[in-house]
């Protein structure tokens, strides 16, 4: 490759914003000064948020992400910088048990065996001594399939965002309780907000992780006598008791549960932060073959290699054809979970839009030239040439760099507090 065909490269893959696969557009671009009209086609980014389908676009997705939970922490971006000094709470909520899984826990072996149940009904060992290594391909496998319960693991996705609902009413209602008003006294001078983030674990079933902030409605108001022990206690109270049922079937978080309270400091805000930035690039097994949507119930066993969310992701689209409402086959790459992976109050903090304006408005403040207006349709994905989609992956792999990875390591030891937040088997 000579020197003009390196330099055409690098502009290509700018202009895109390294994208891995970015749009082209082609249309017609009029100078609004002029009146001239000239053919134009250009390529933009894919905006695409999962890490498994674009480094880039998905960092910038993550660094929104960042920025959103920081603000609501510690205030900017038009939030006010007040709420640094507000109760604030962390809480990681769980999936229950549906099955034993292979898992890495704080005690340092798998499984334990328990007294008379060296193998199950099915002849397969019910329990695994070995201490896990982070890439070992079993995390997260069933020790035996025939065991776990995938309708039920698949049912309890589709019904998590439902659950996080009640959870969060039955939280305000314990808030109220306890300073002895109605909950809509309270909500007449506290209000509670928060940011909540969905984790796809490697065993098929979701986790949330949560910032809970209370907020003054009138300033100078009896605020009652709420601090972060108060959100601790509500929310507690409030995961133990929510449960629903639906078609038979009850829905209830898992055993355990991860509440604590936050300080005001800016290395509480910025660890809480990334560890829940990570989260929303992640796609179910972390893998691309289930980051998209499936065709076809071929299409799953075709192109999903692991065993266990391959048999999650097939029983979703089976139960699809007798639970008709809940849409399952359409969510089948996500084992079920039809929730967005970032909901917050609305008062939490700025908004993705919001920052994607703010951007809108500083790249068009920097052009030069008369202003141009356009109409342009889609022509097609990914570069002319083939290898500028590897370039822009090295740019993105270089840019990301490894502090930031050591930053999100750290982050998520230090909030867990035990290795990987034992879950329920």
């Amino acid at each position: 490759m000579n020197g003009d065909d390196r330099q055409r490269l690098l502009r290509e893959v700018e202009a895109a914003g390294q994208c891995s696969h970015p749009i082209r557009l082609r249309g017609e671009a009029v100078n609004l000064a002029t009146g001239e009209v000239e053919p134009t086609a250009f390529k933009v980014a894919c905006k695409d948020r999962r890490e498994a389908v674009c480094p880039a676009c998905s960092r910038r997705y993550a660094t929104d992400a960042w920025i959103i939970a920081a603000t609501g922490l510690n205030g900017g971006k038009g939030v006010d910088e007040s709420v640094a000094g507000r109760p604030k709470s962390f809480v990681t909520l769980t999936a229950p048990s549906f099955g034993a899984t292979h898992r890495i826990t704080s005690r340092g072996g798998c499984v334990q065996r328990r007294p008379g149940s060296a193998r199950c009904s099915h002849g397969q060992l019910s329990w695994c001594g070995v201490i896990h290594a982070e890439n070992d391909p079993l995390l997260g496998q069933a020790l035996c399939a025939d065991c776990f319960d995938f309708v039920g693991a698949v049912l309890w996705n589709a019904h998590a965002s439902r659950l996080w609902t009640l959870t969060v009413q039955q939280a305000r209602r314990n808030l109220a309780s306890d300073v002895g008003v109605r909950r809509e006294v309270l909500h007449r001078v506290v209000r509670m907000h928060y940011l909540k983030v969905a984790e796809m674990q490697r065993r098929g079933l979701v986790h949330f992780h949560a910032l809970i902030r209370l907020d003054e409605v009138e300033t100078g108001a009896d605020v009652f006598d709420l601090d972060e022990l108060a959100i601790n206690a509500a929310w507690r109270r409030a995961v133990k008791a929510v449960a629903f049922e639906d078609a038979g079937t009850t829905f209830r978080w898992g055993t355990v549960l991860n509440v604590q309270g936050l300080g005001a400091g800016e290395q509480d805000a910025r660890m809480v932060s990334t560890y829940l930035a990570k989260y929303v690039t992640k796609t179910s097994g972390d893998a691309l073959e289930l980051a998209r949507r499936f065709d076809s119930r071929r299409d799953i066993t075709l192109r999903v290699d692991n065993p266990h969310l391959r048999r999650m992701a097939l029983c979703a689209w089976d139960l699809a054809d007798d639970l008709a409402p809940l849409k399952l086959r359409g969510h089948a790459h996500t084992l079920g979970f039809a929730g967005q992976l970032l909901t917050k109050s609305r008062a939490f903090s700025t908004s993705f839009g919001a920052l994607r304006q703010a951007r809108i408005d500083f790249n068009a403040s920097r052009r030069s030239g008369d202003p141009l207006e356009g109409s342009f349709h889609y022509d097609g994905r990914g570069y002319d040439d083939p290898r500028a989609s590897e370039l822009a992956d090295t740019f993105s792999r270089l840019e990301a760099g490894l502090t930031a990875e050591r930053v999100a390591r750290d982050s998520e030891r230090r909030l867990d507090g035990q290795k990987g937040l034992d879950h329920d088997e």
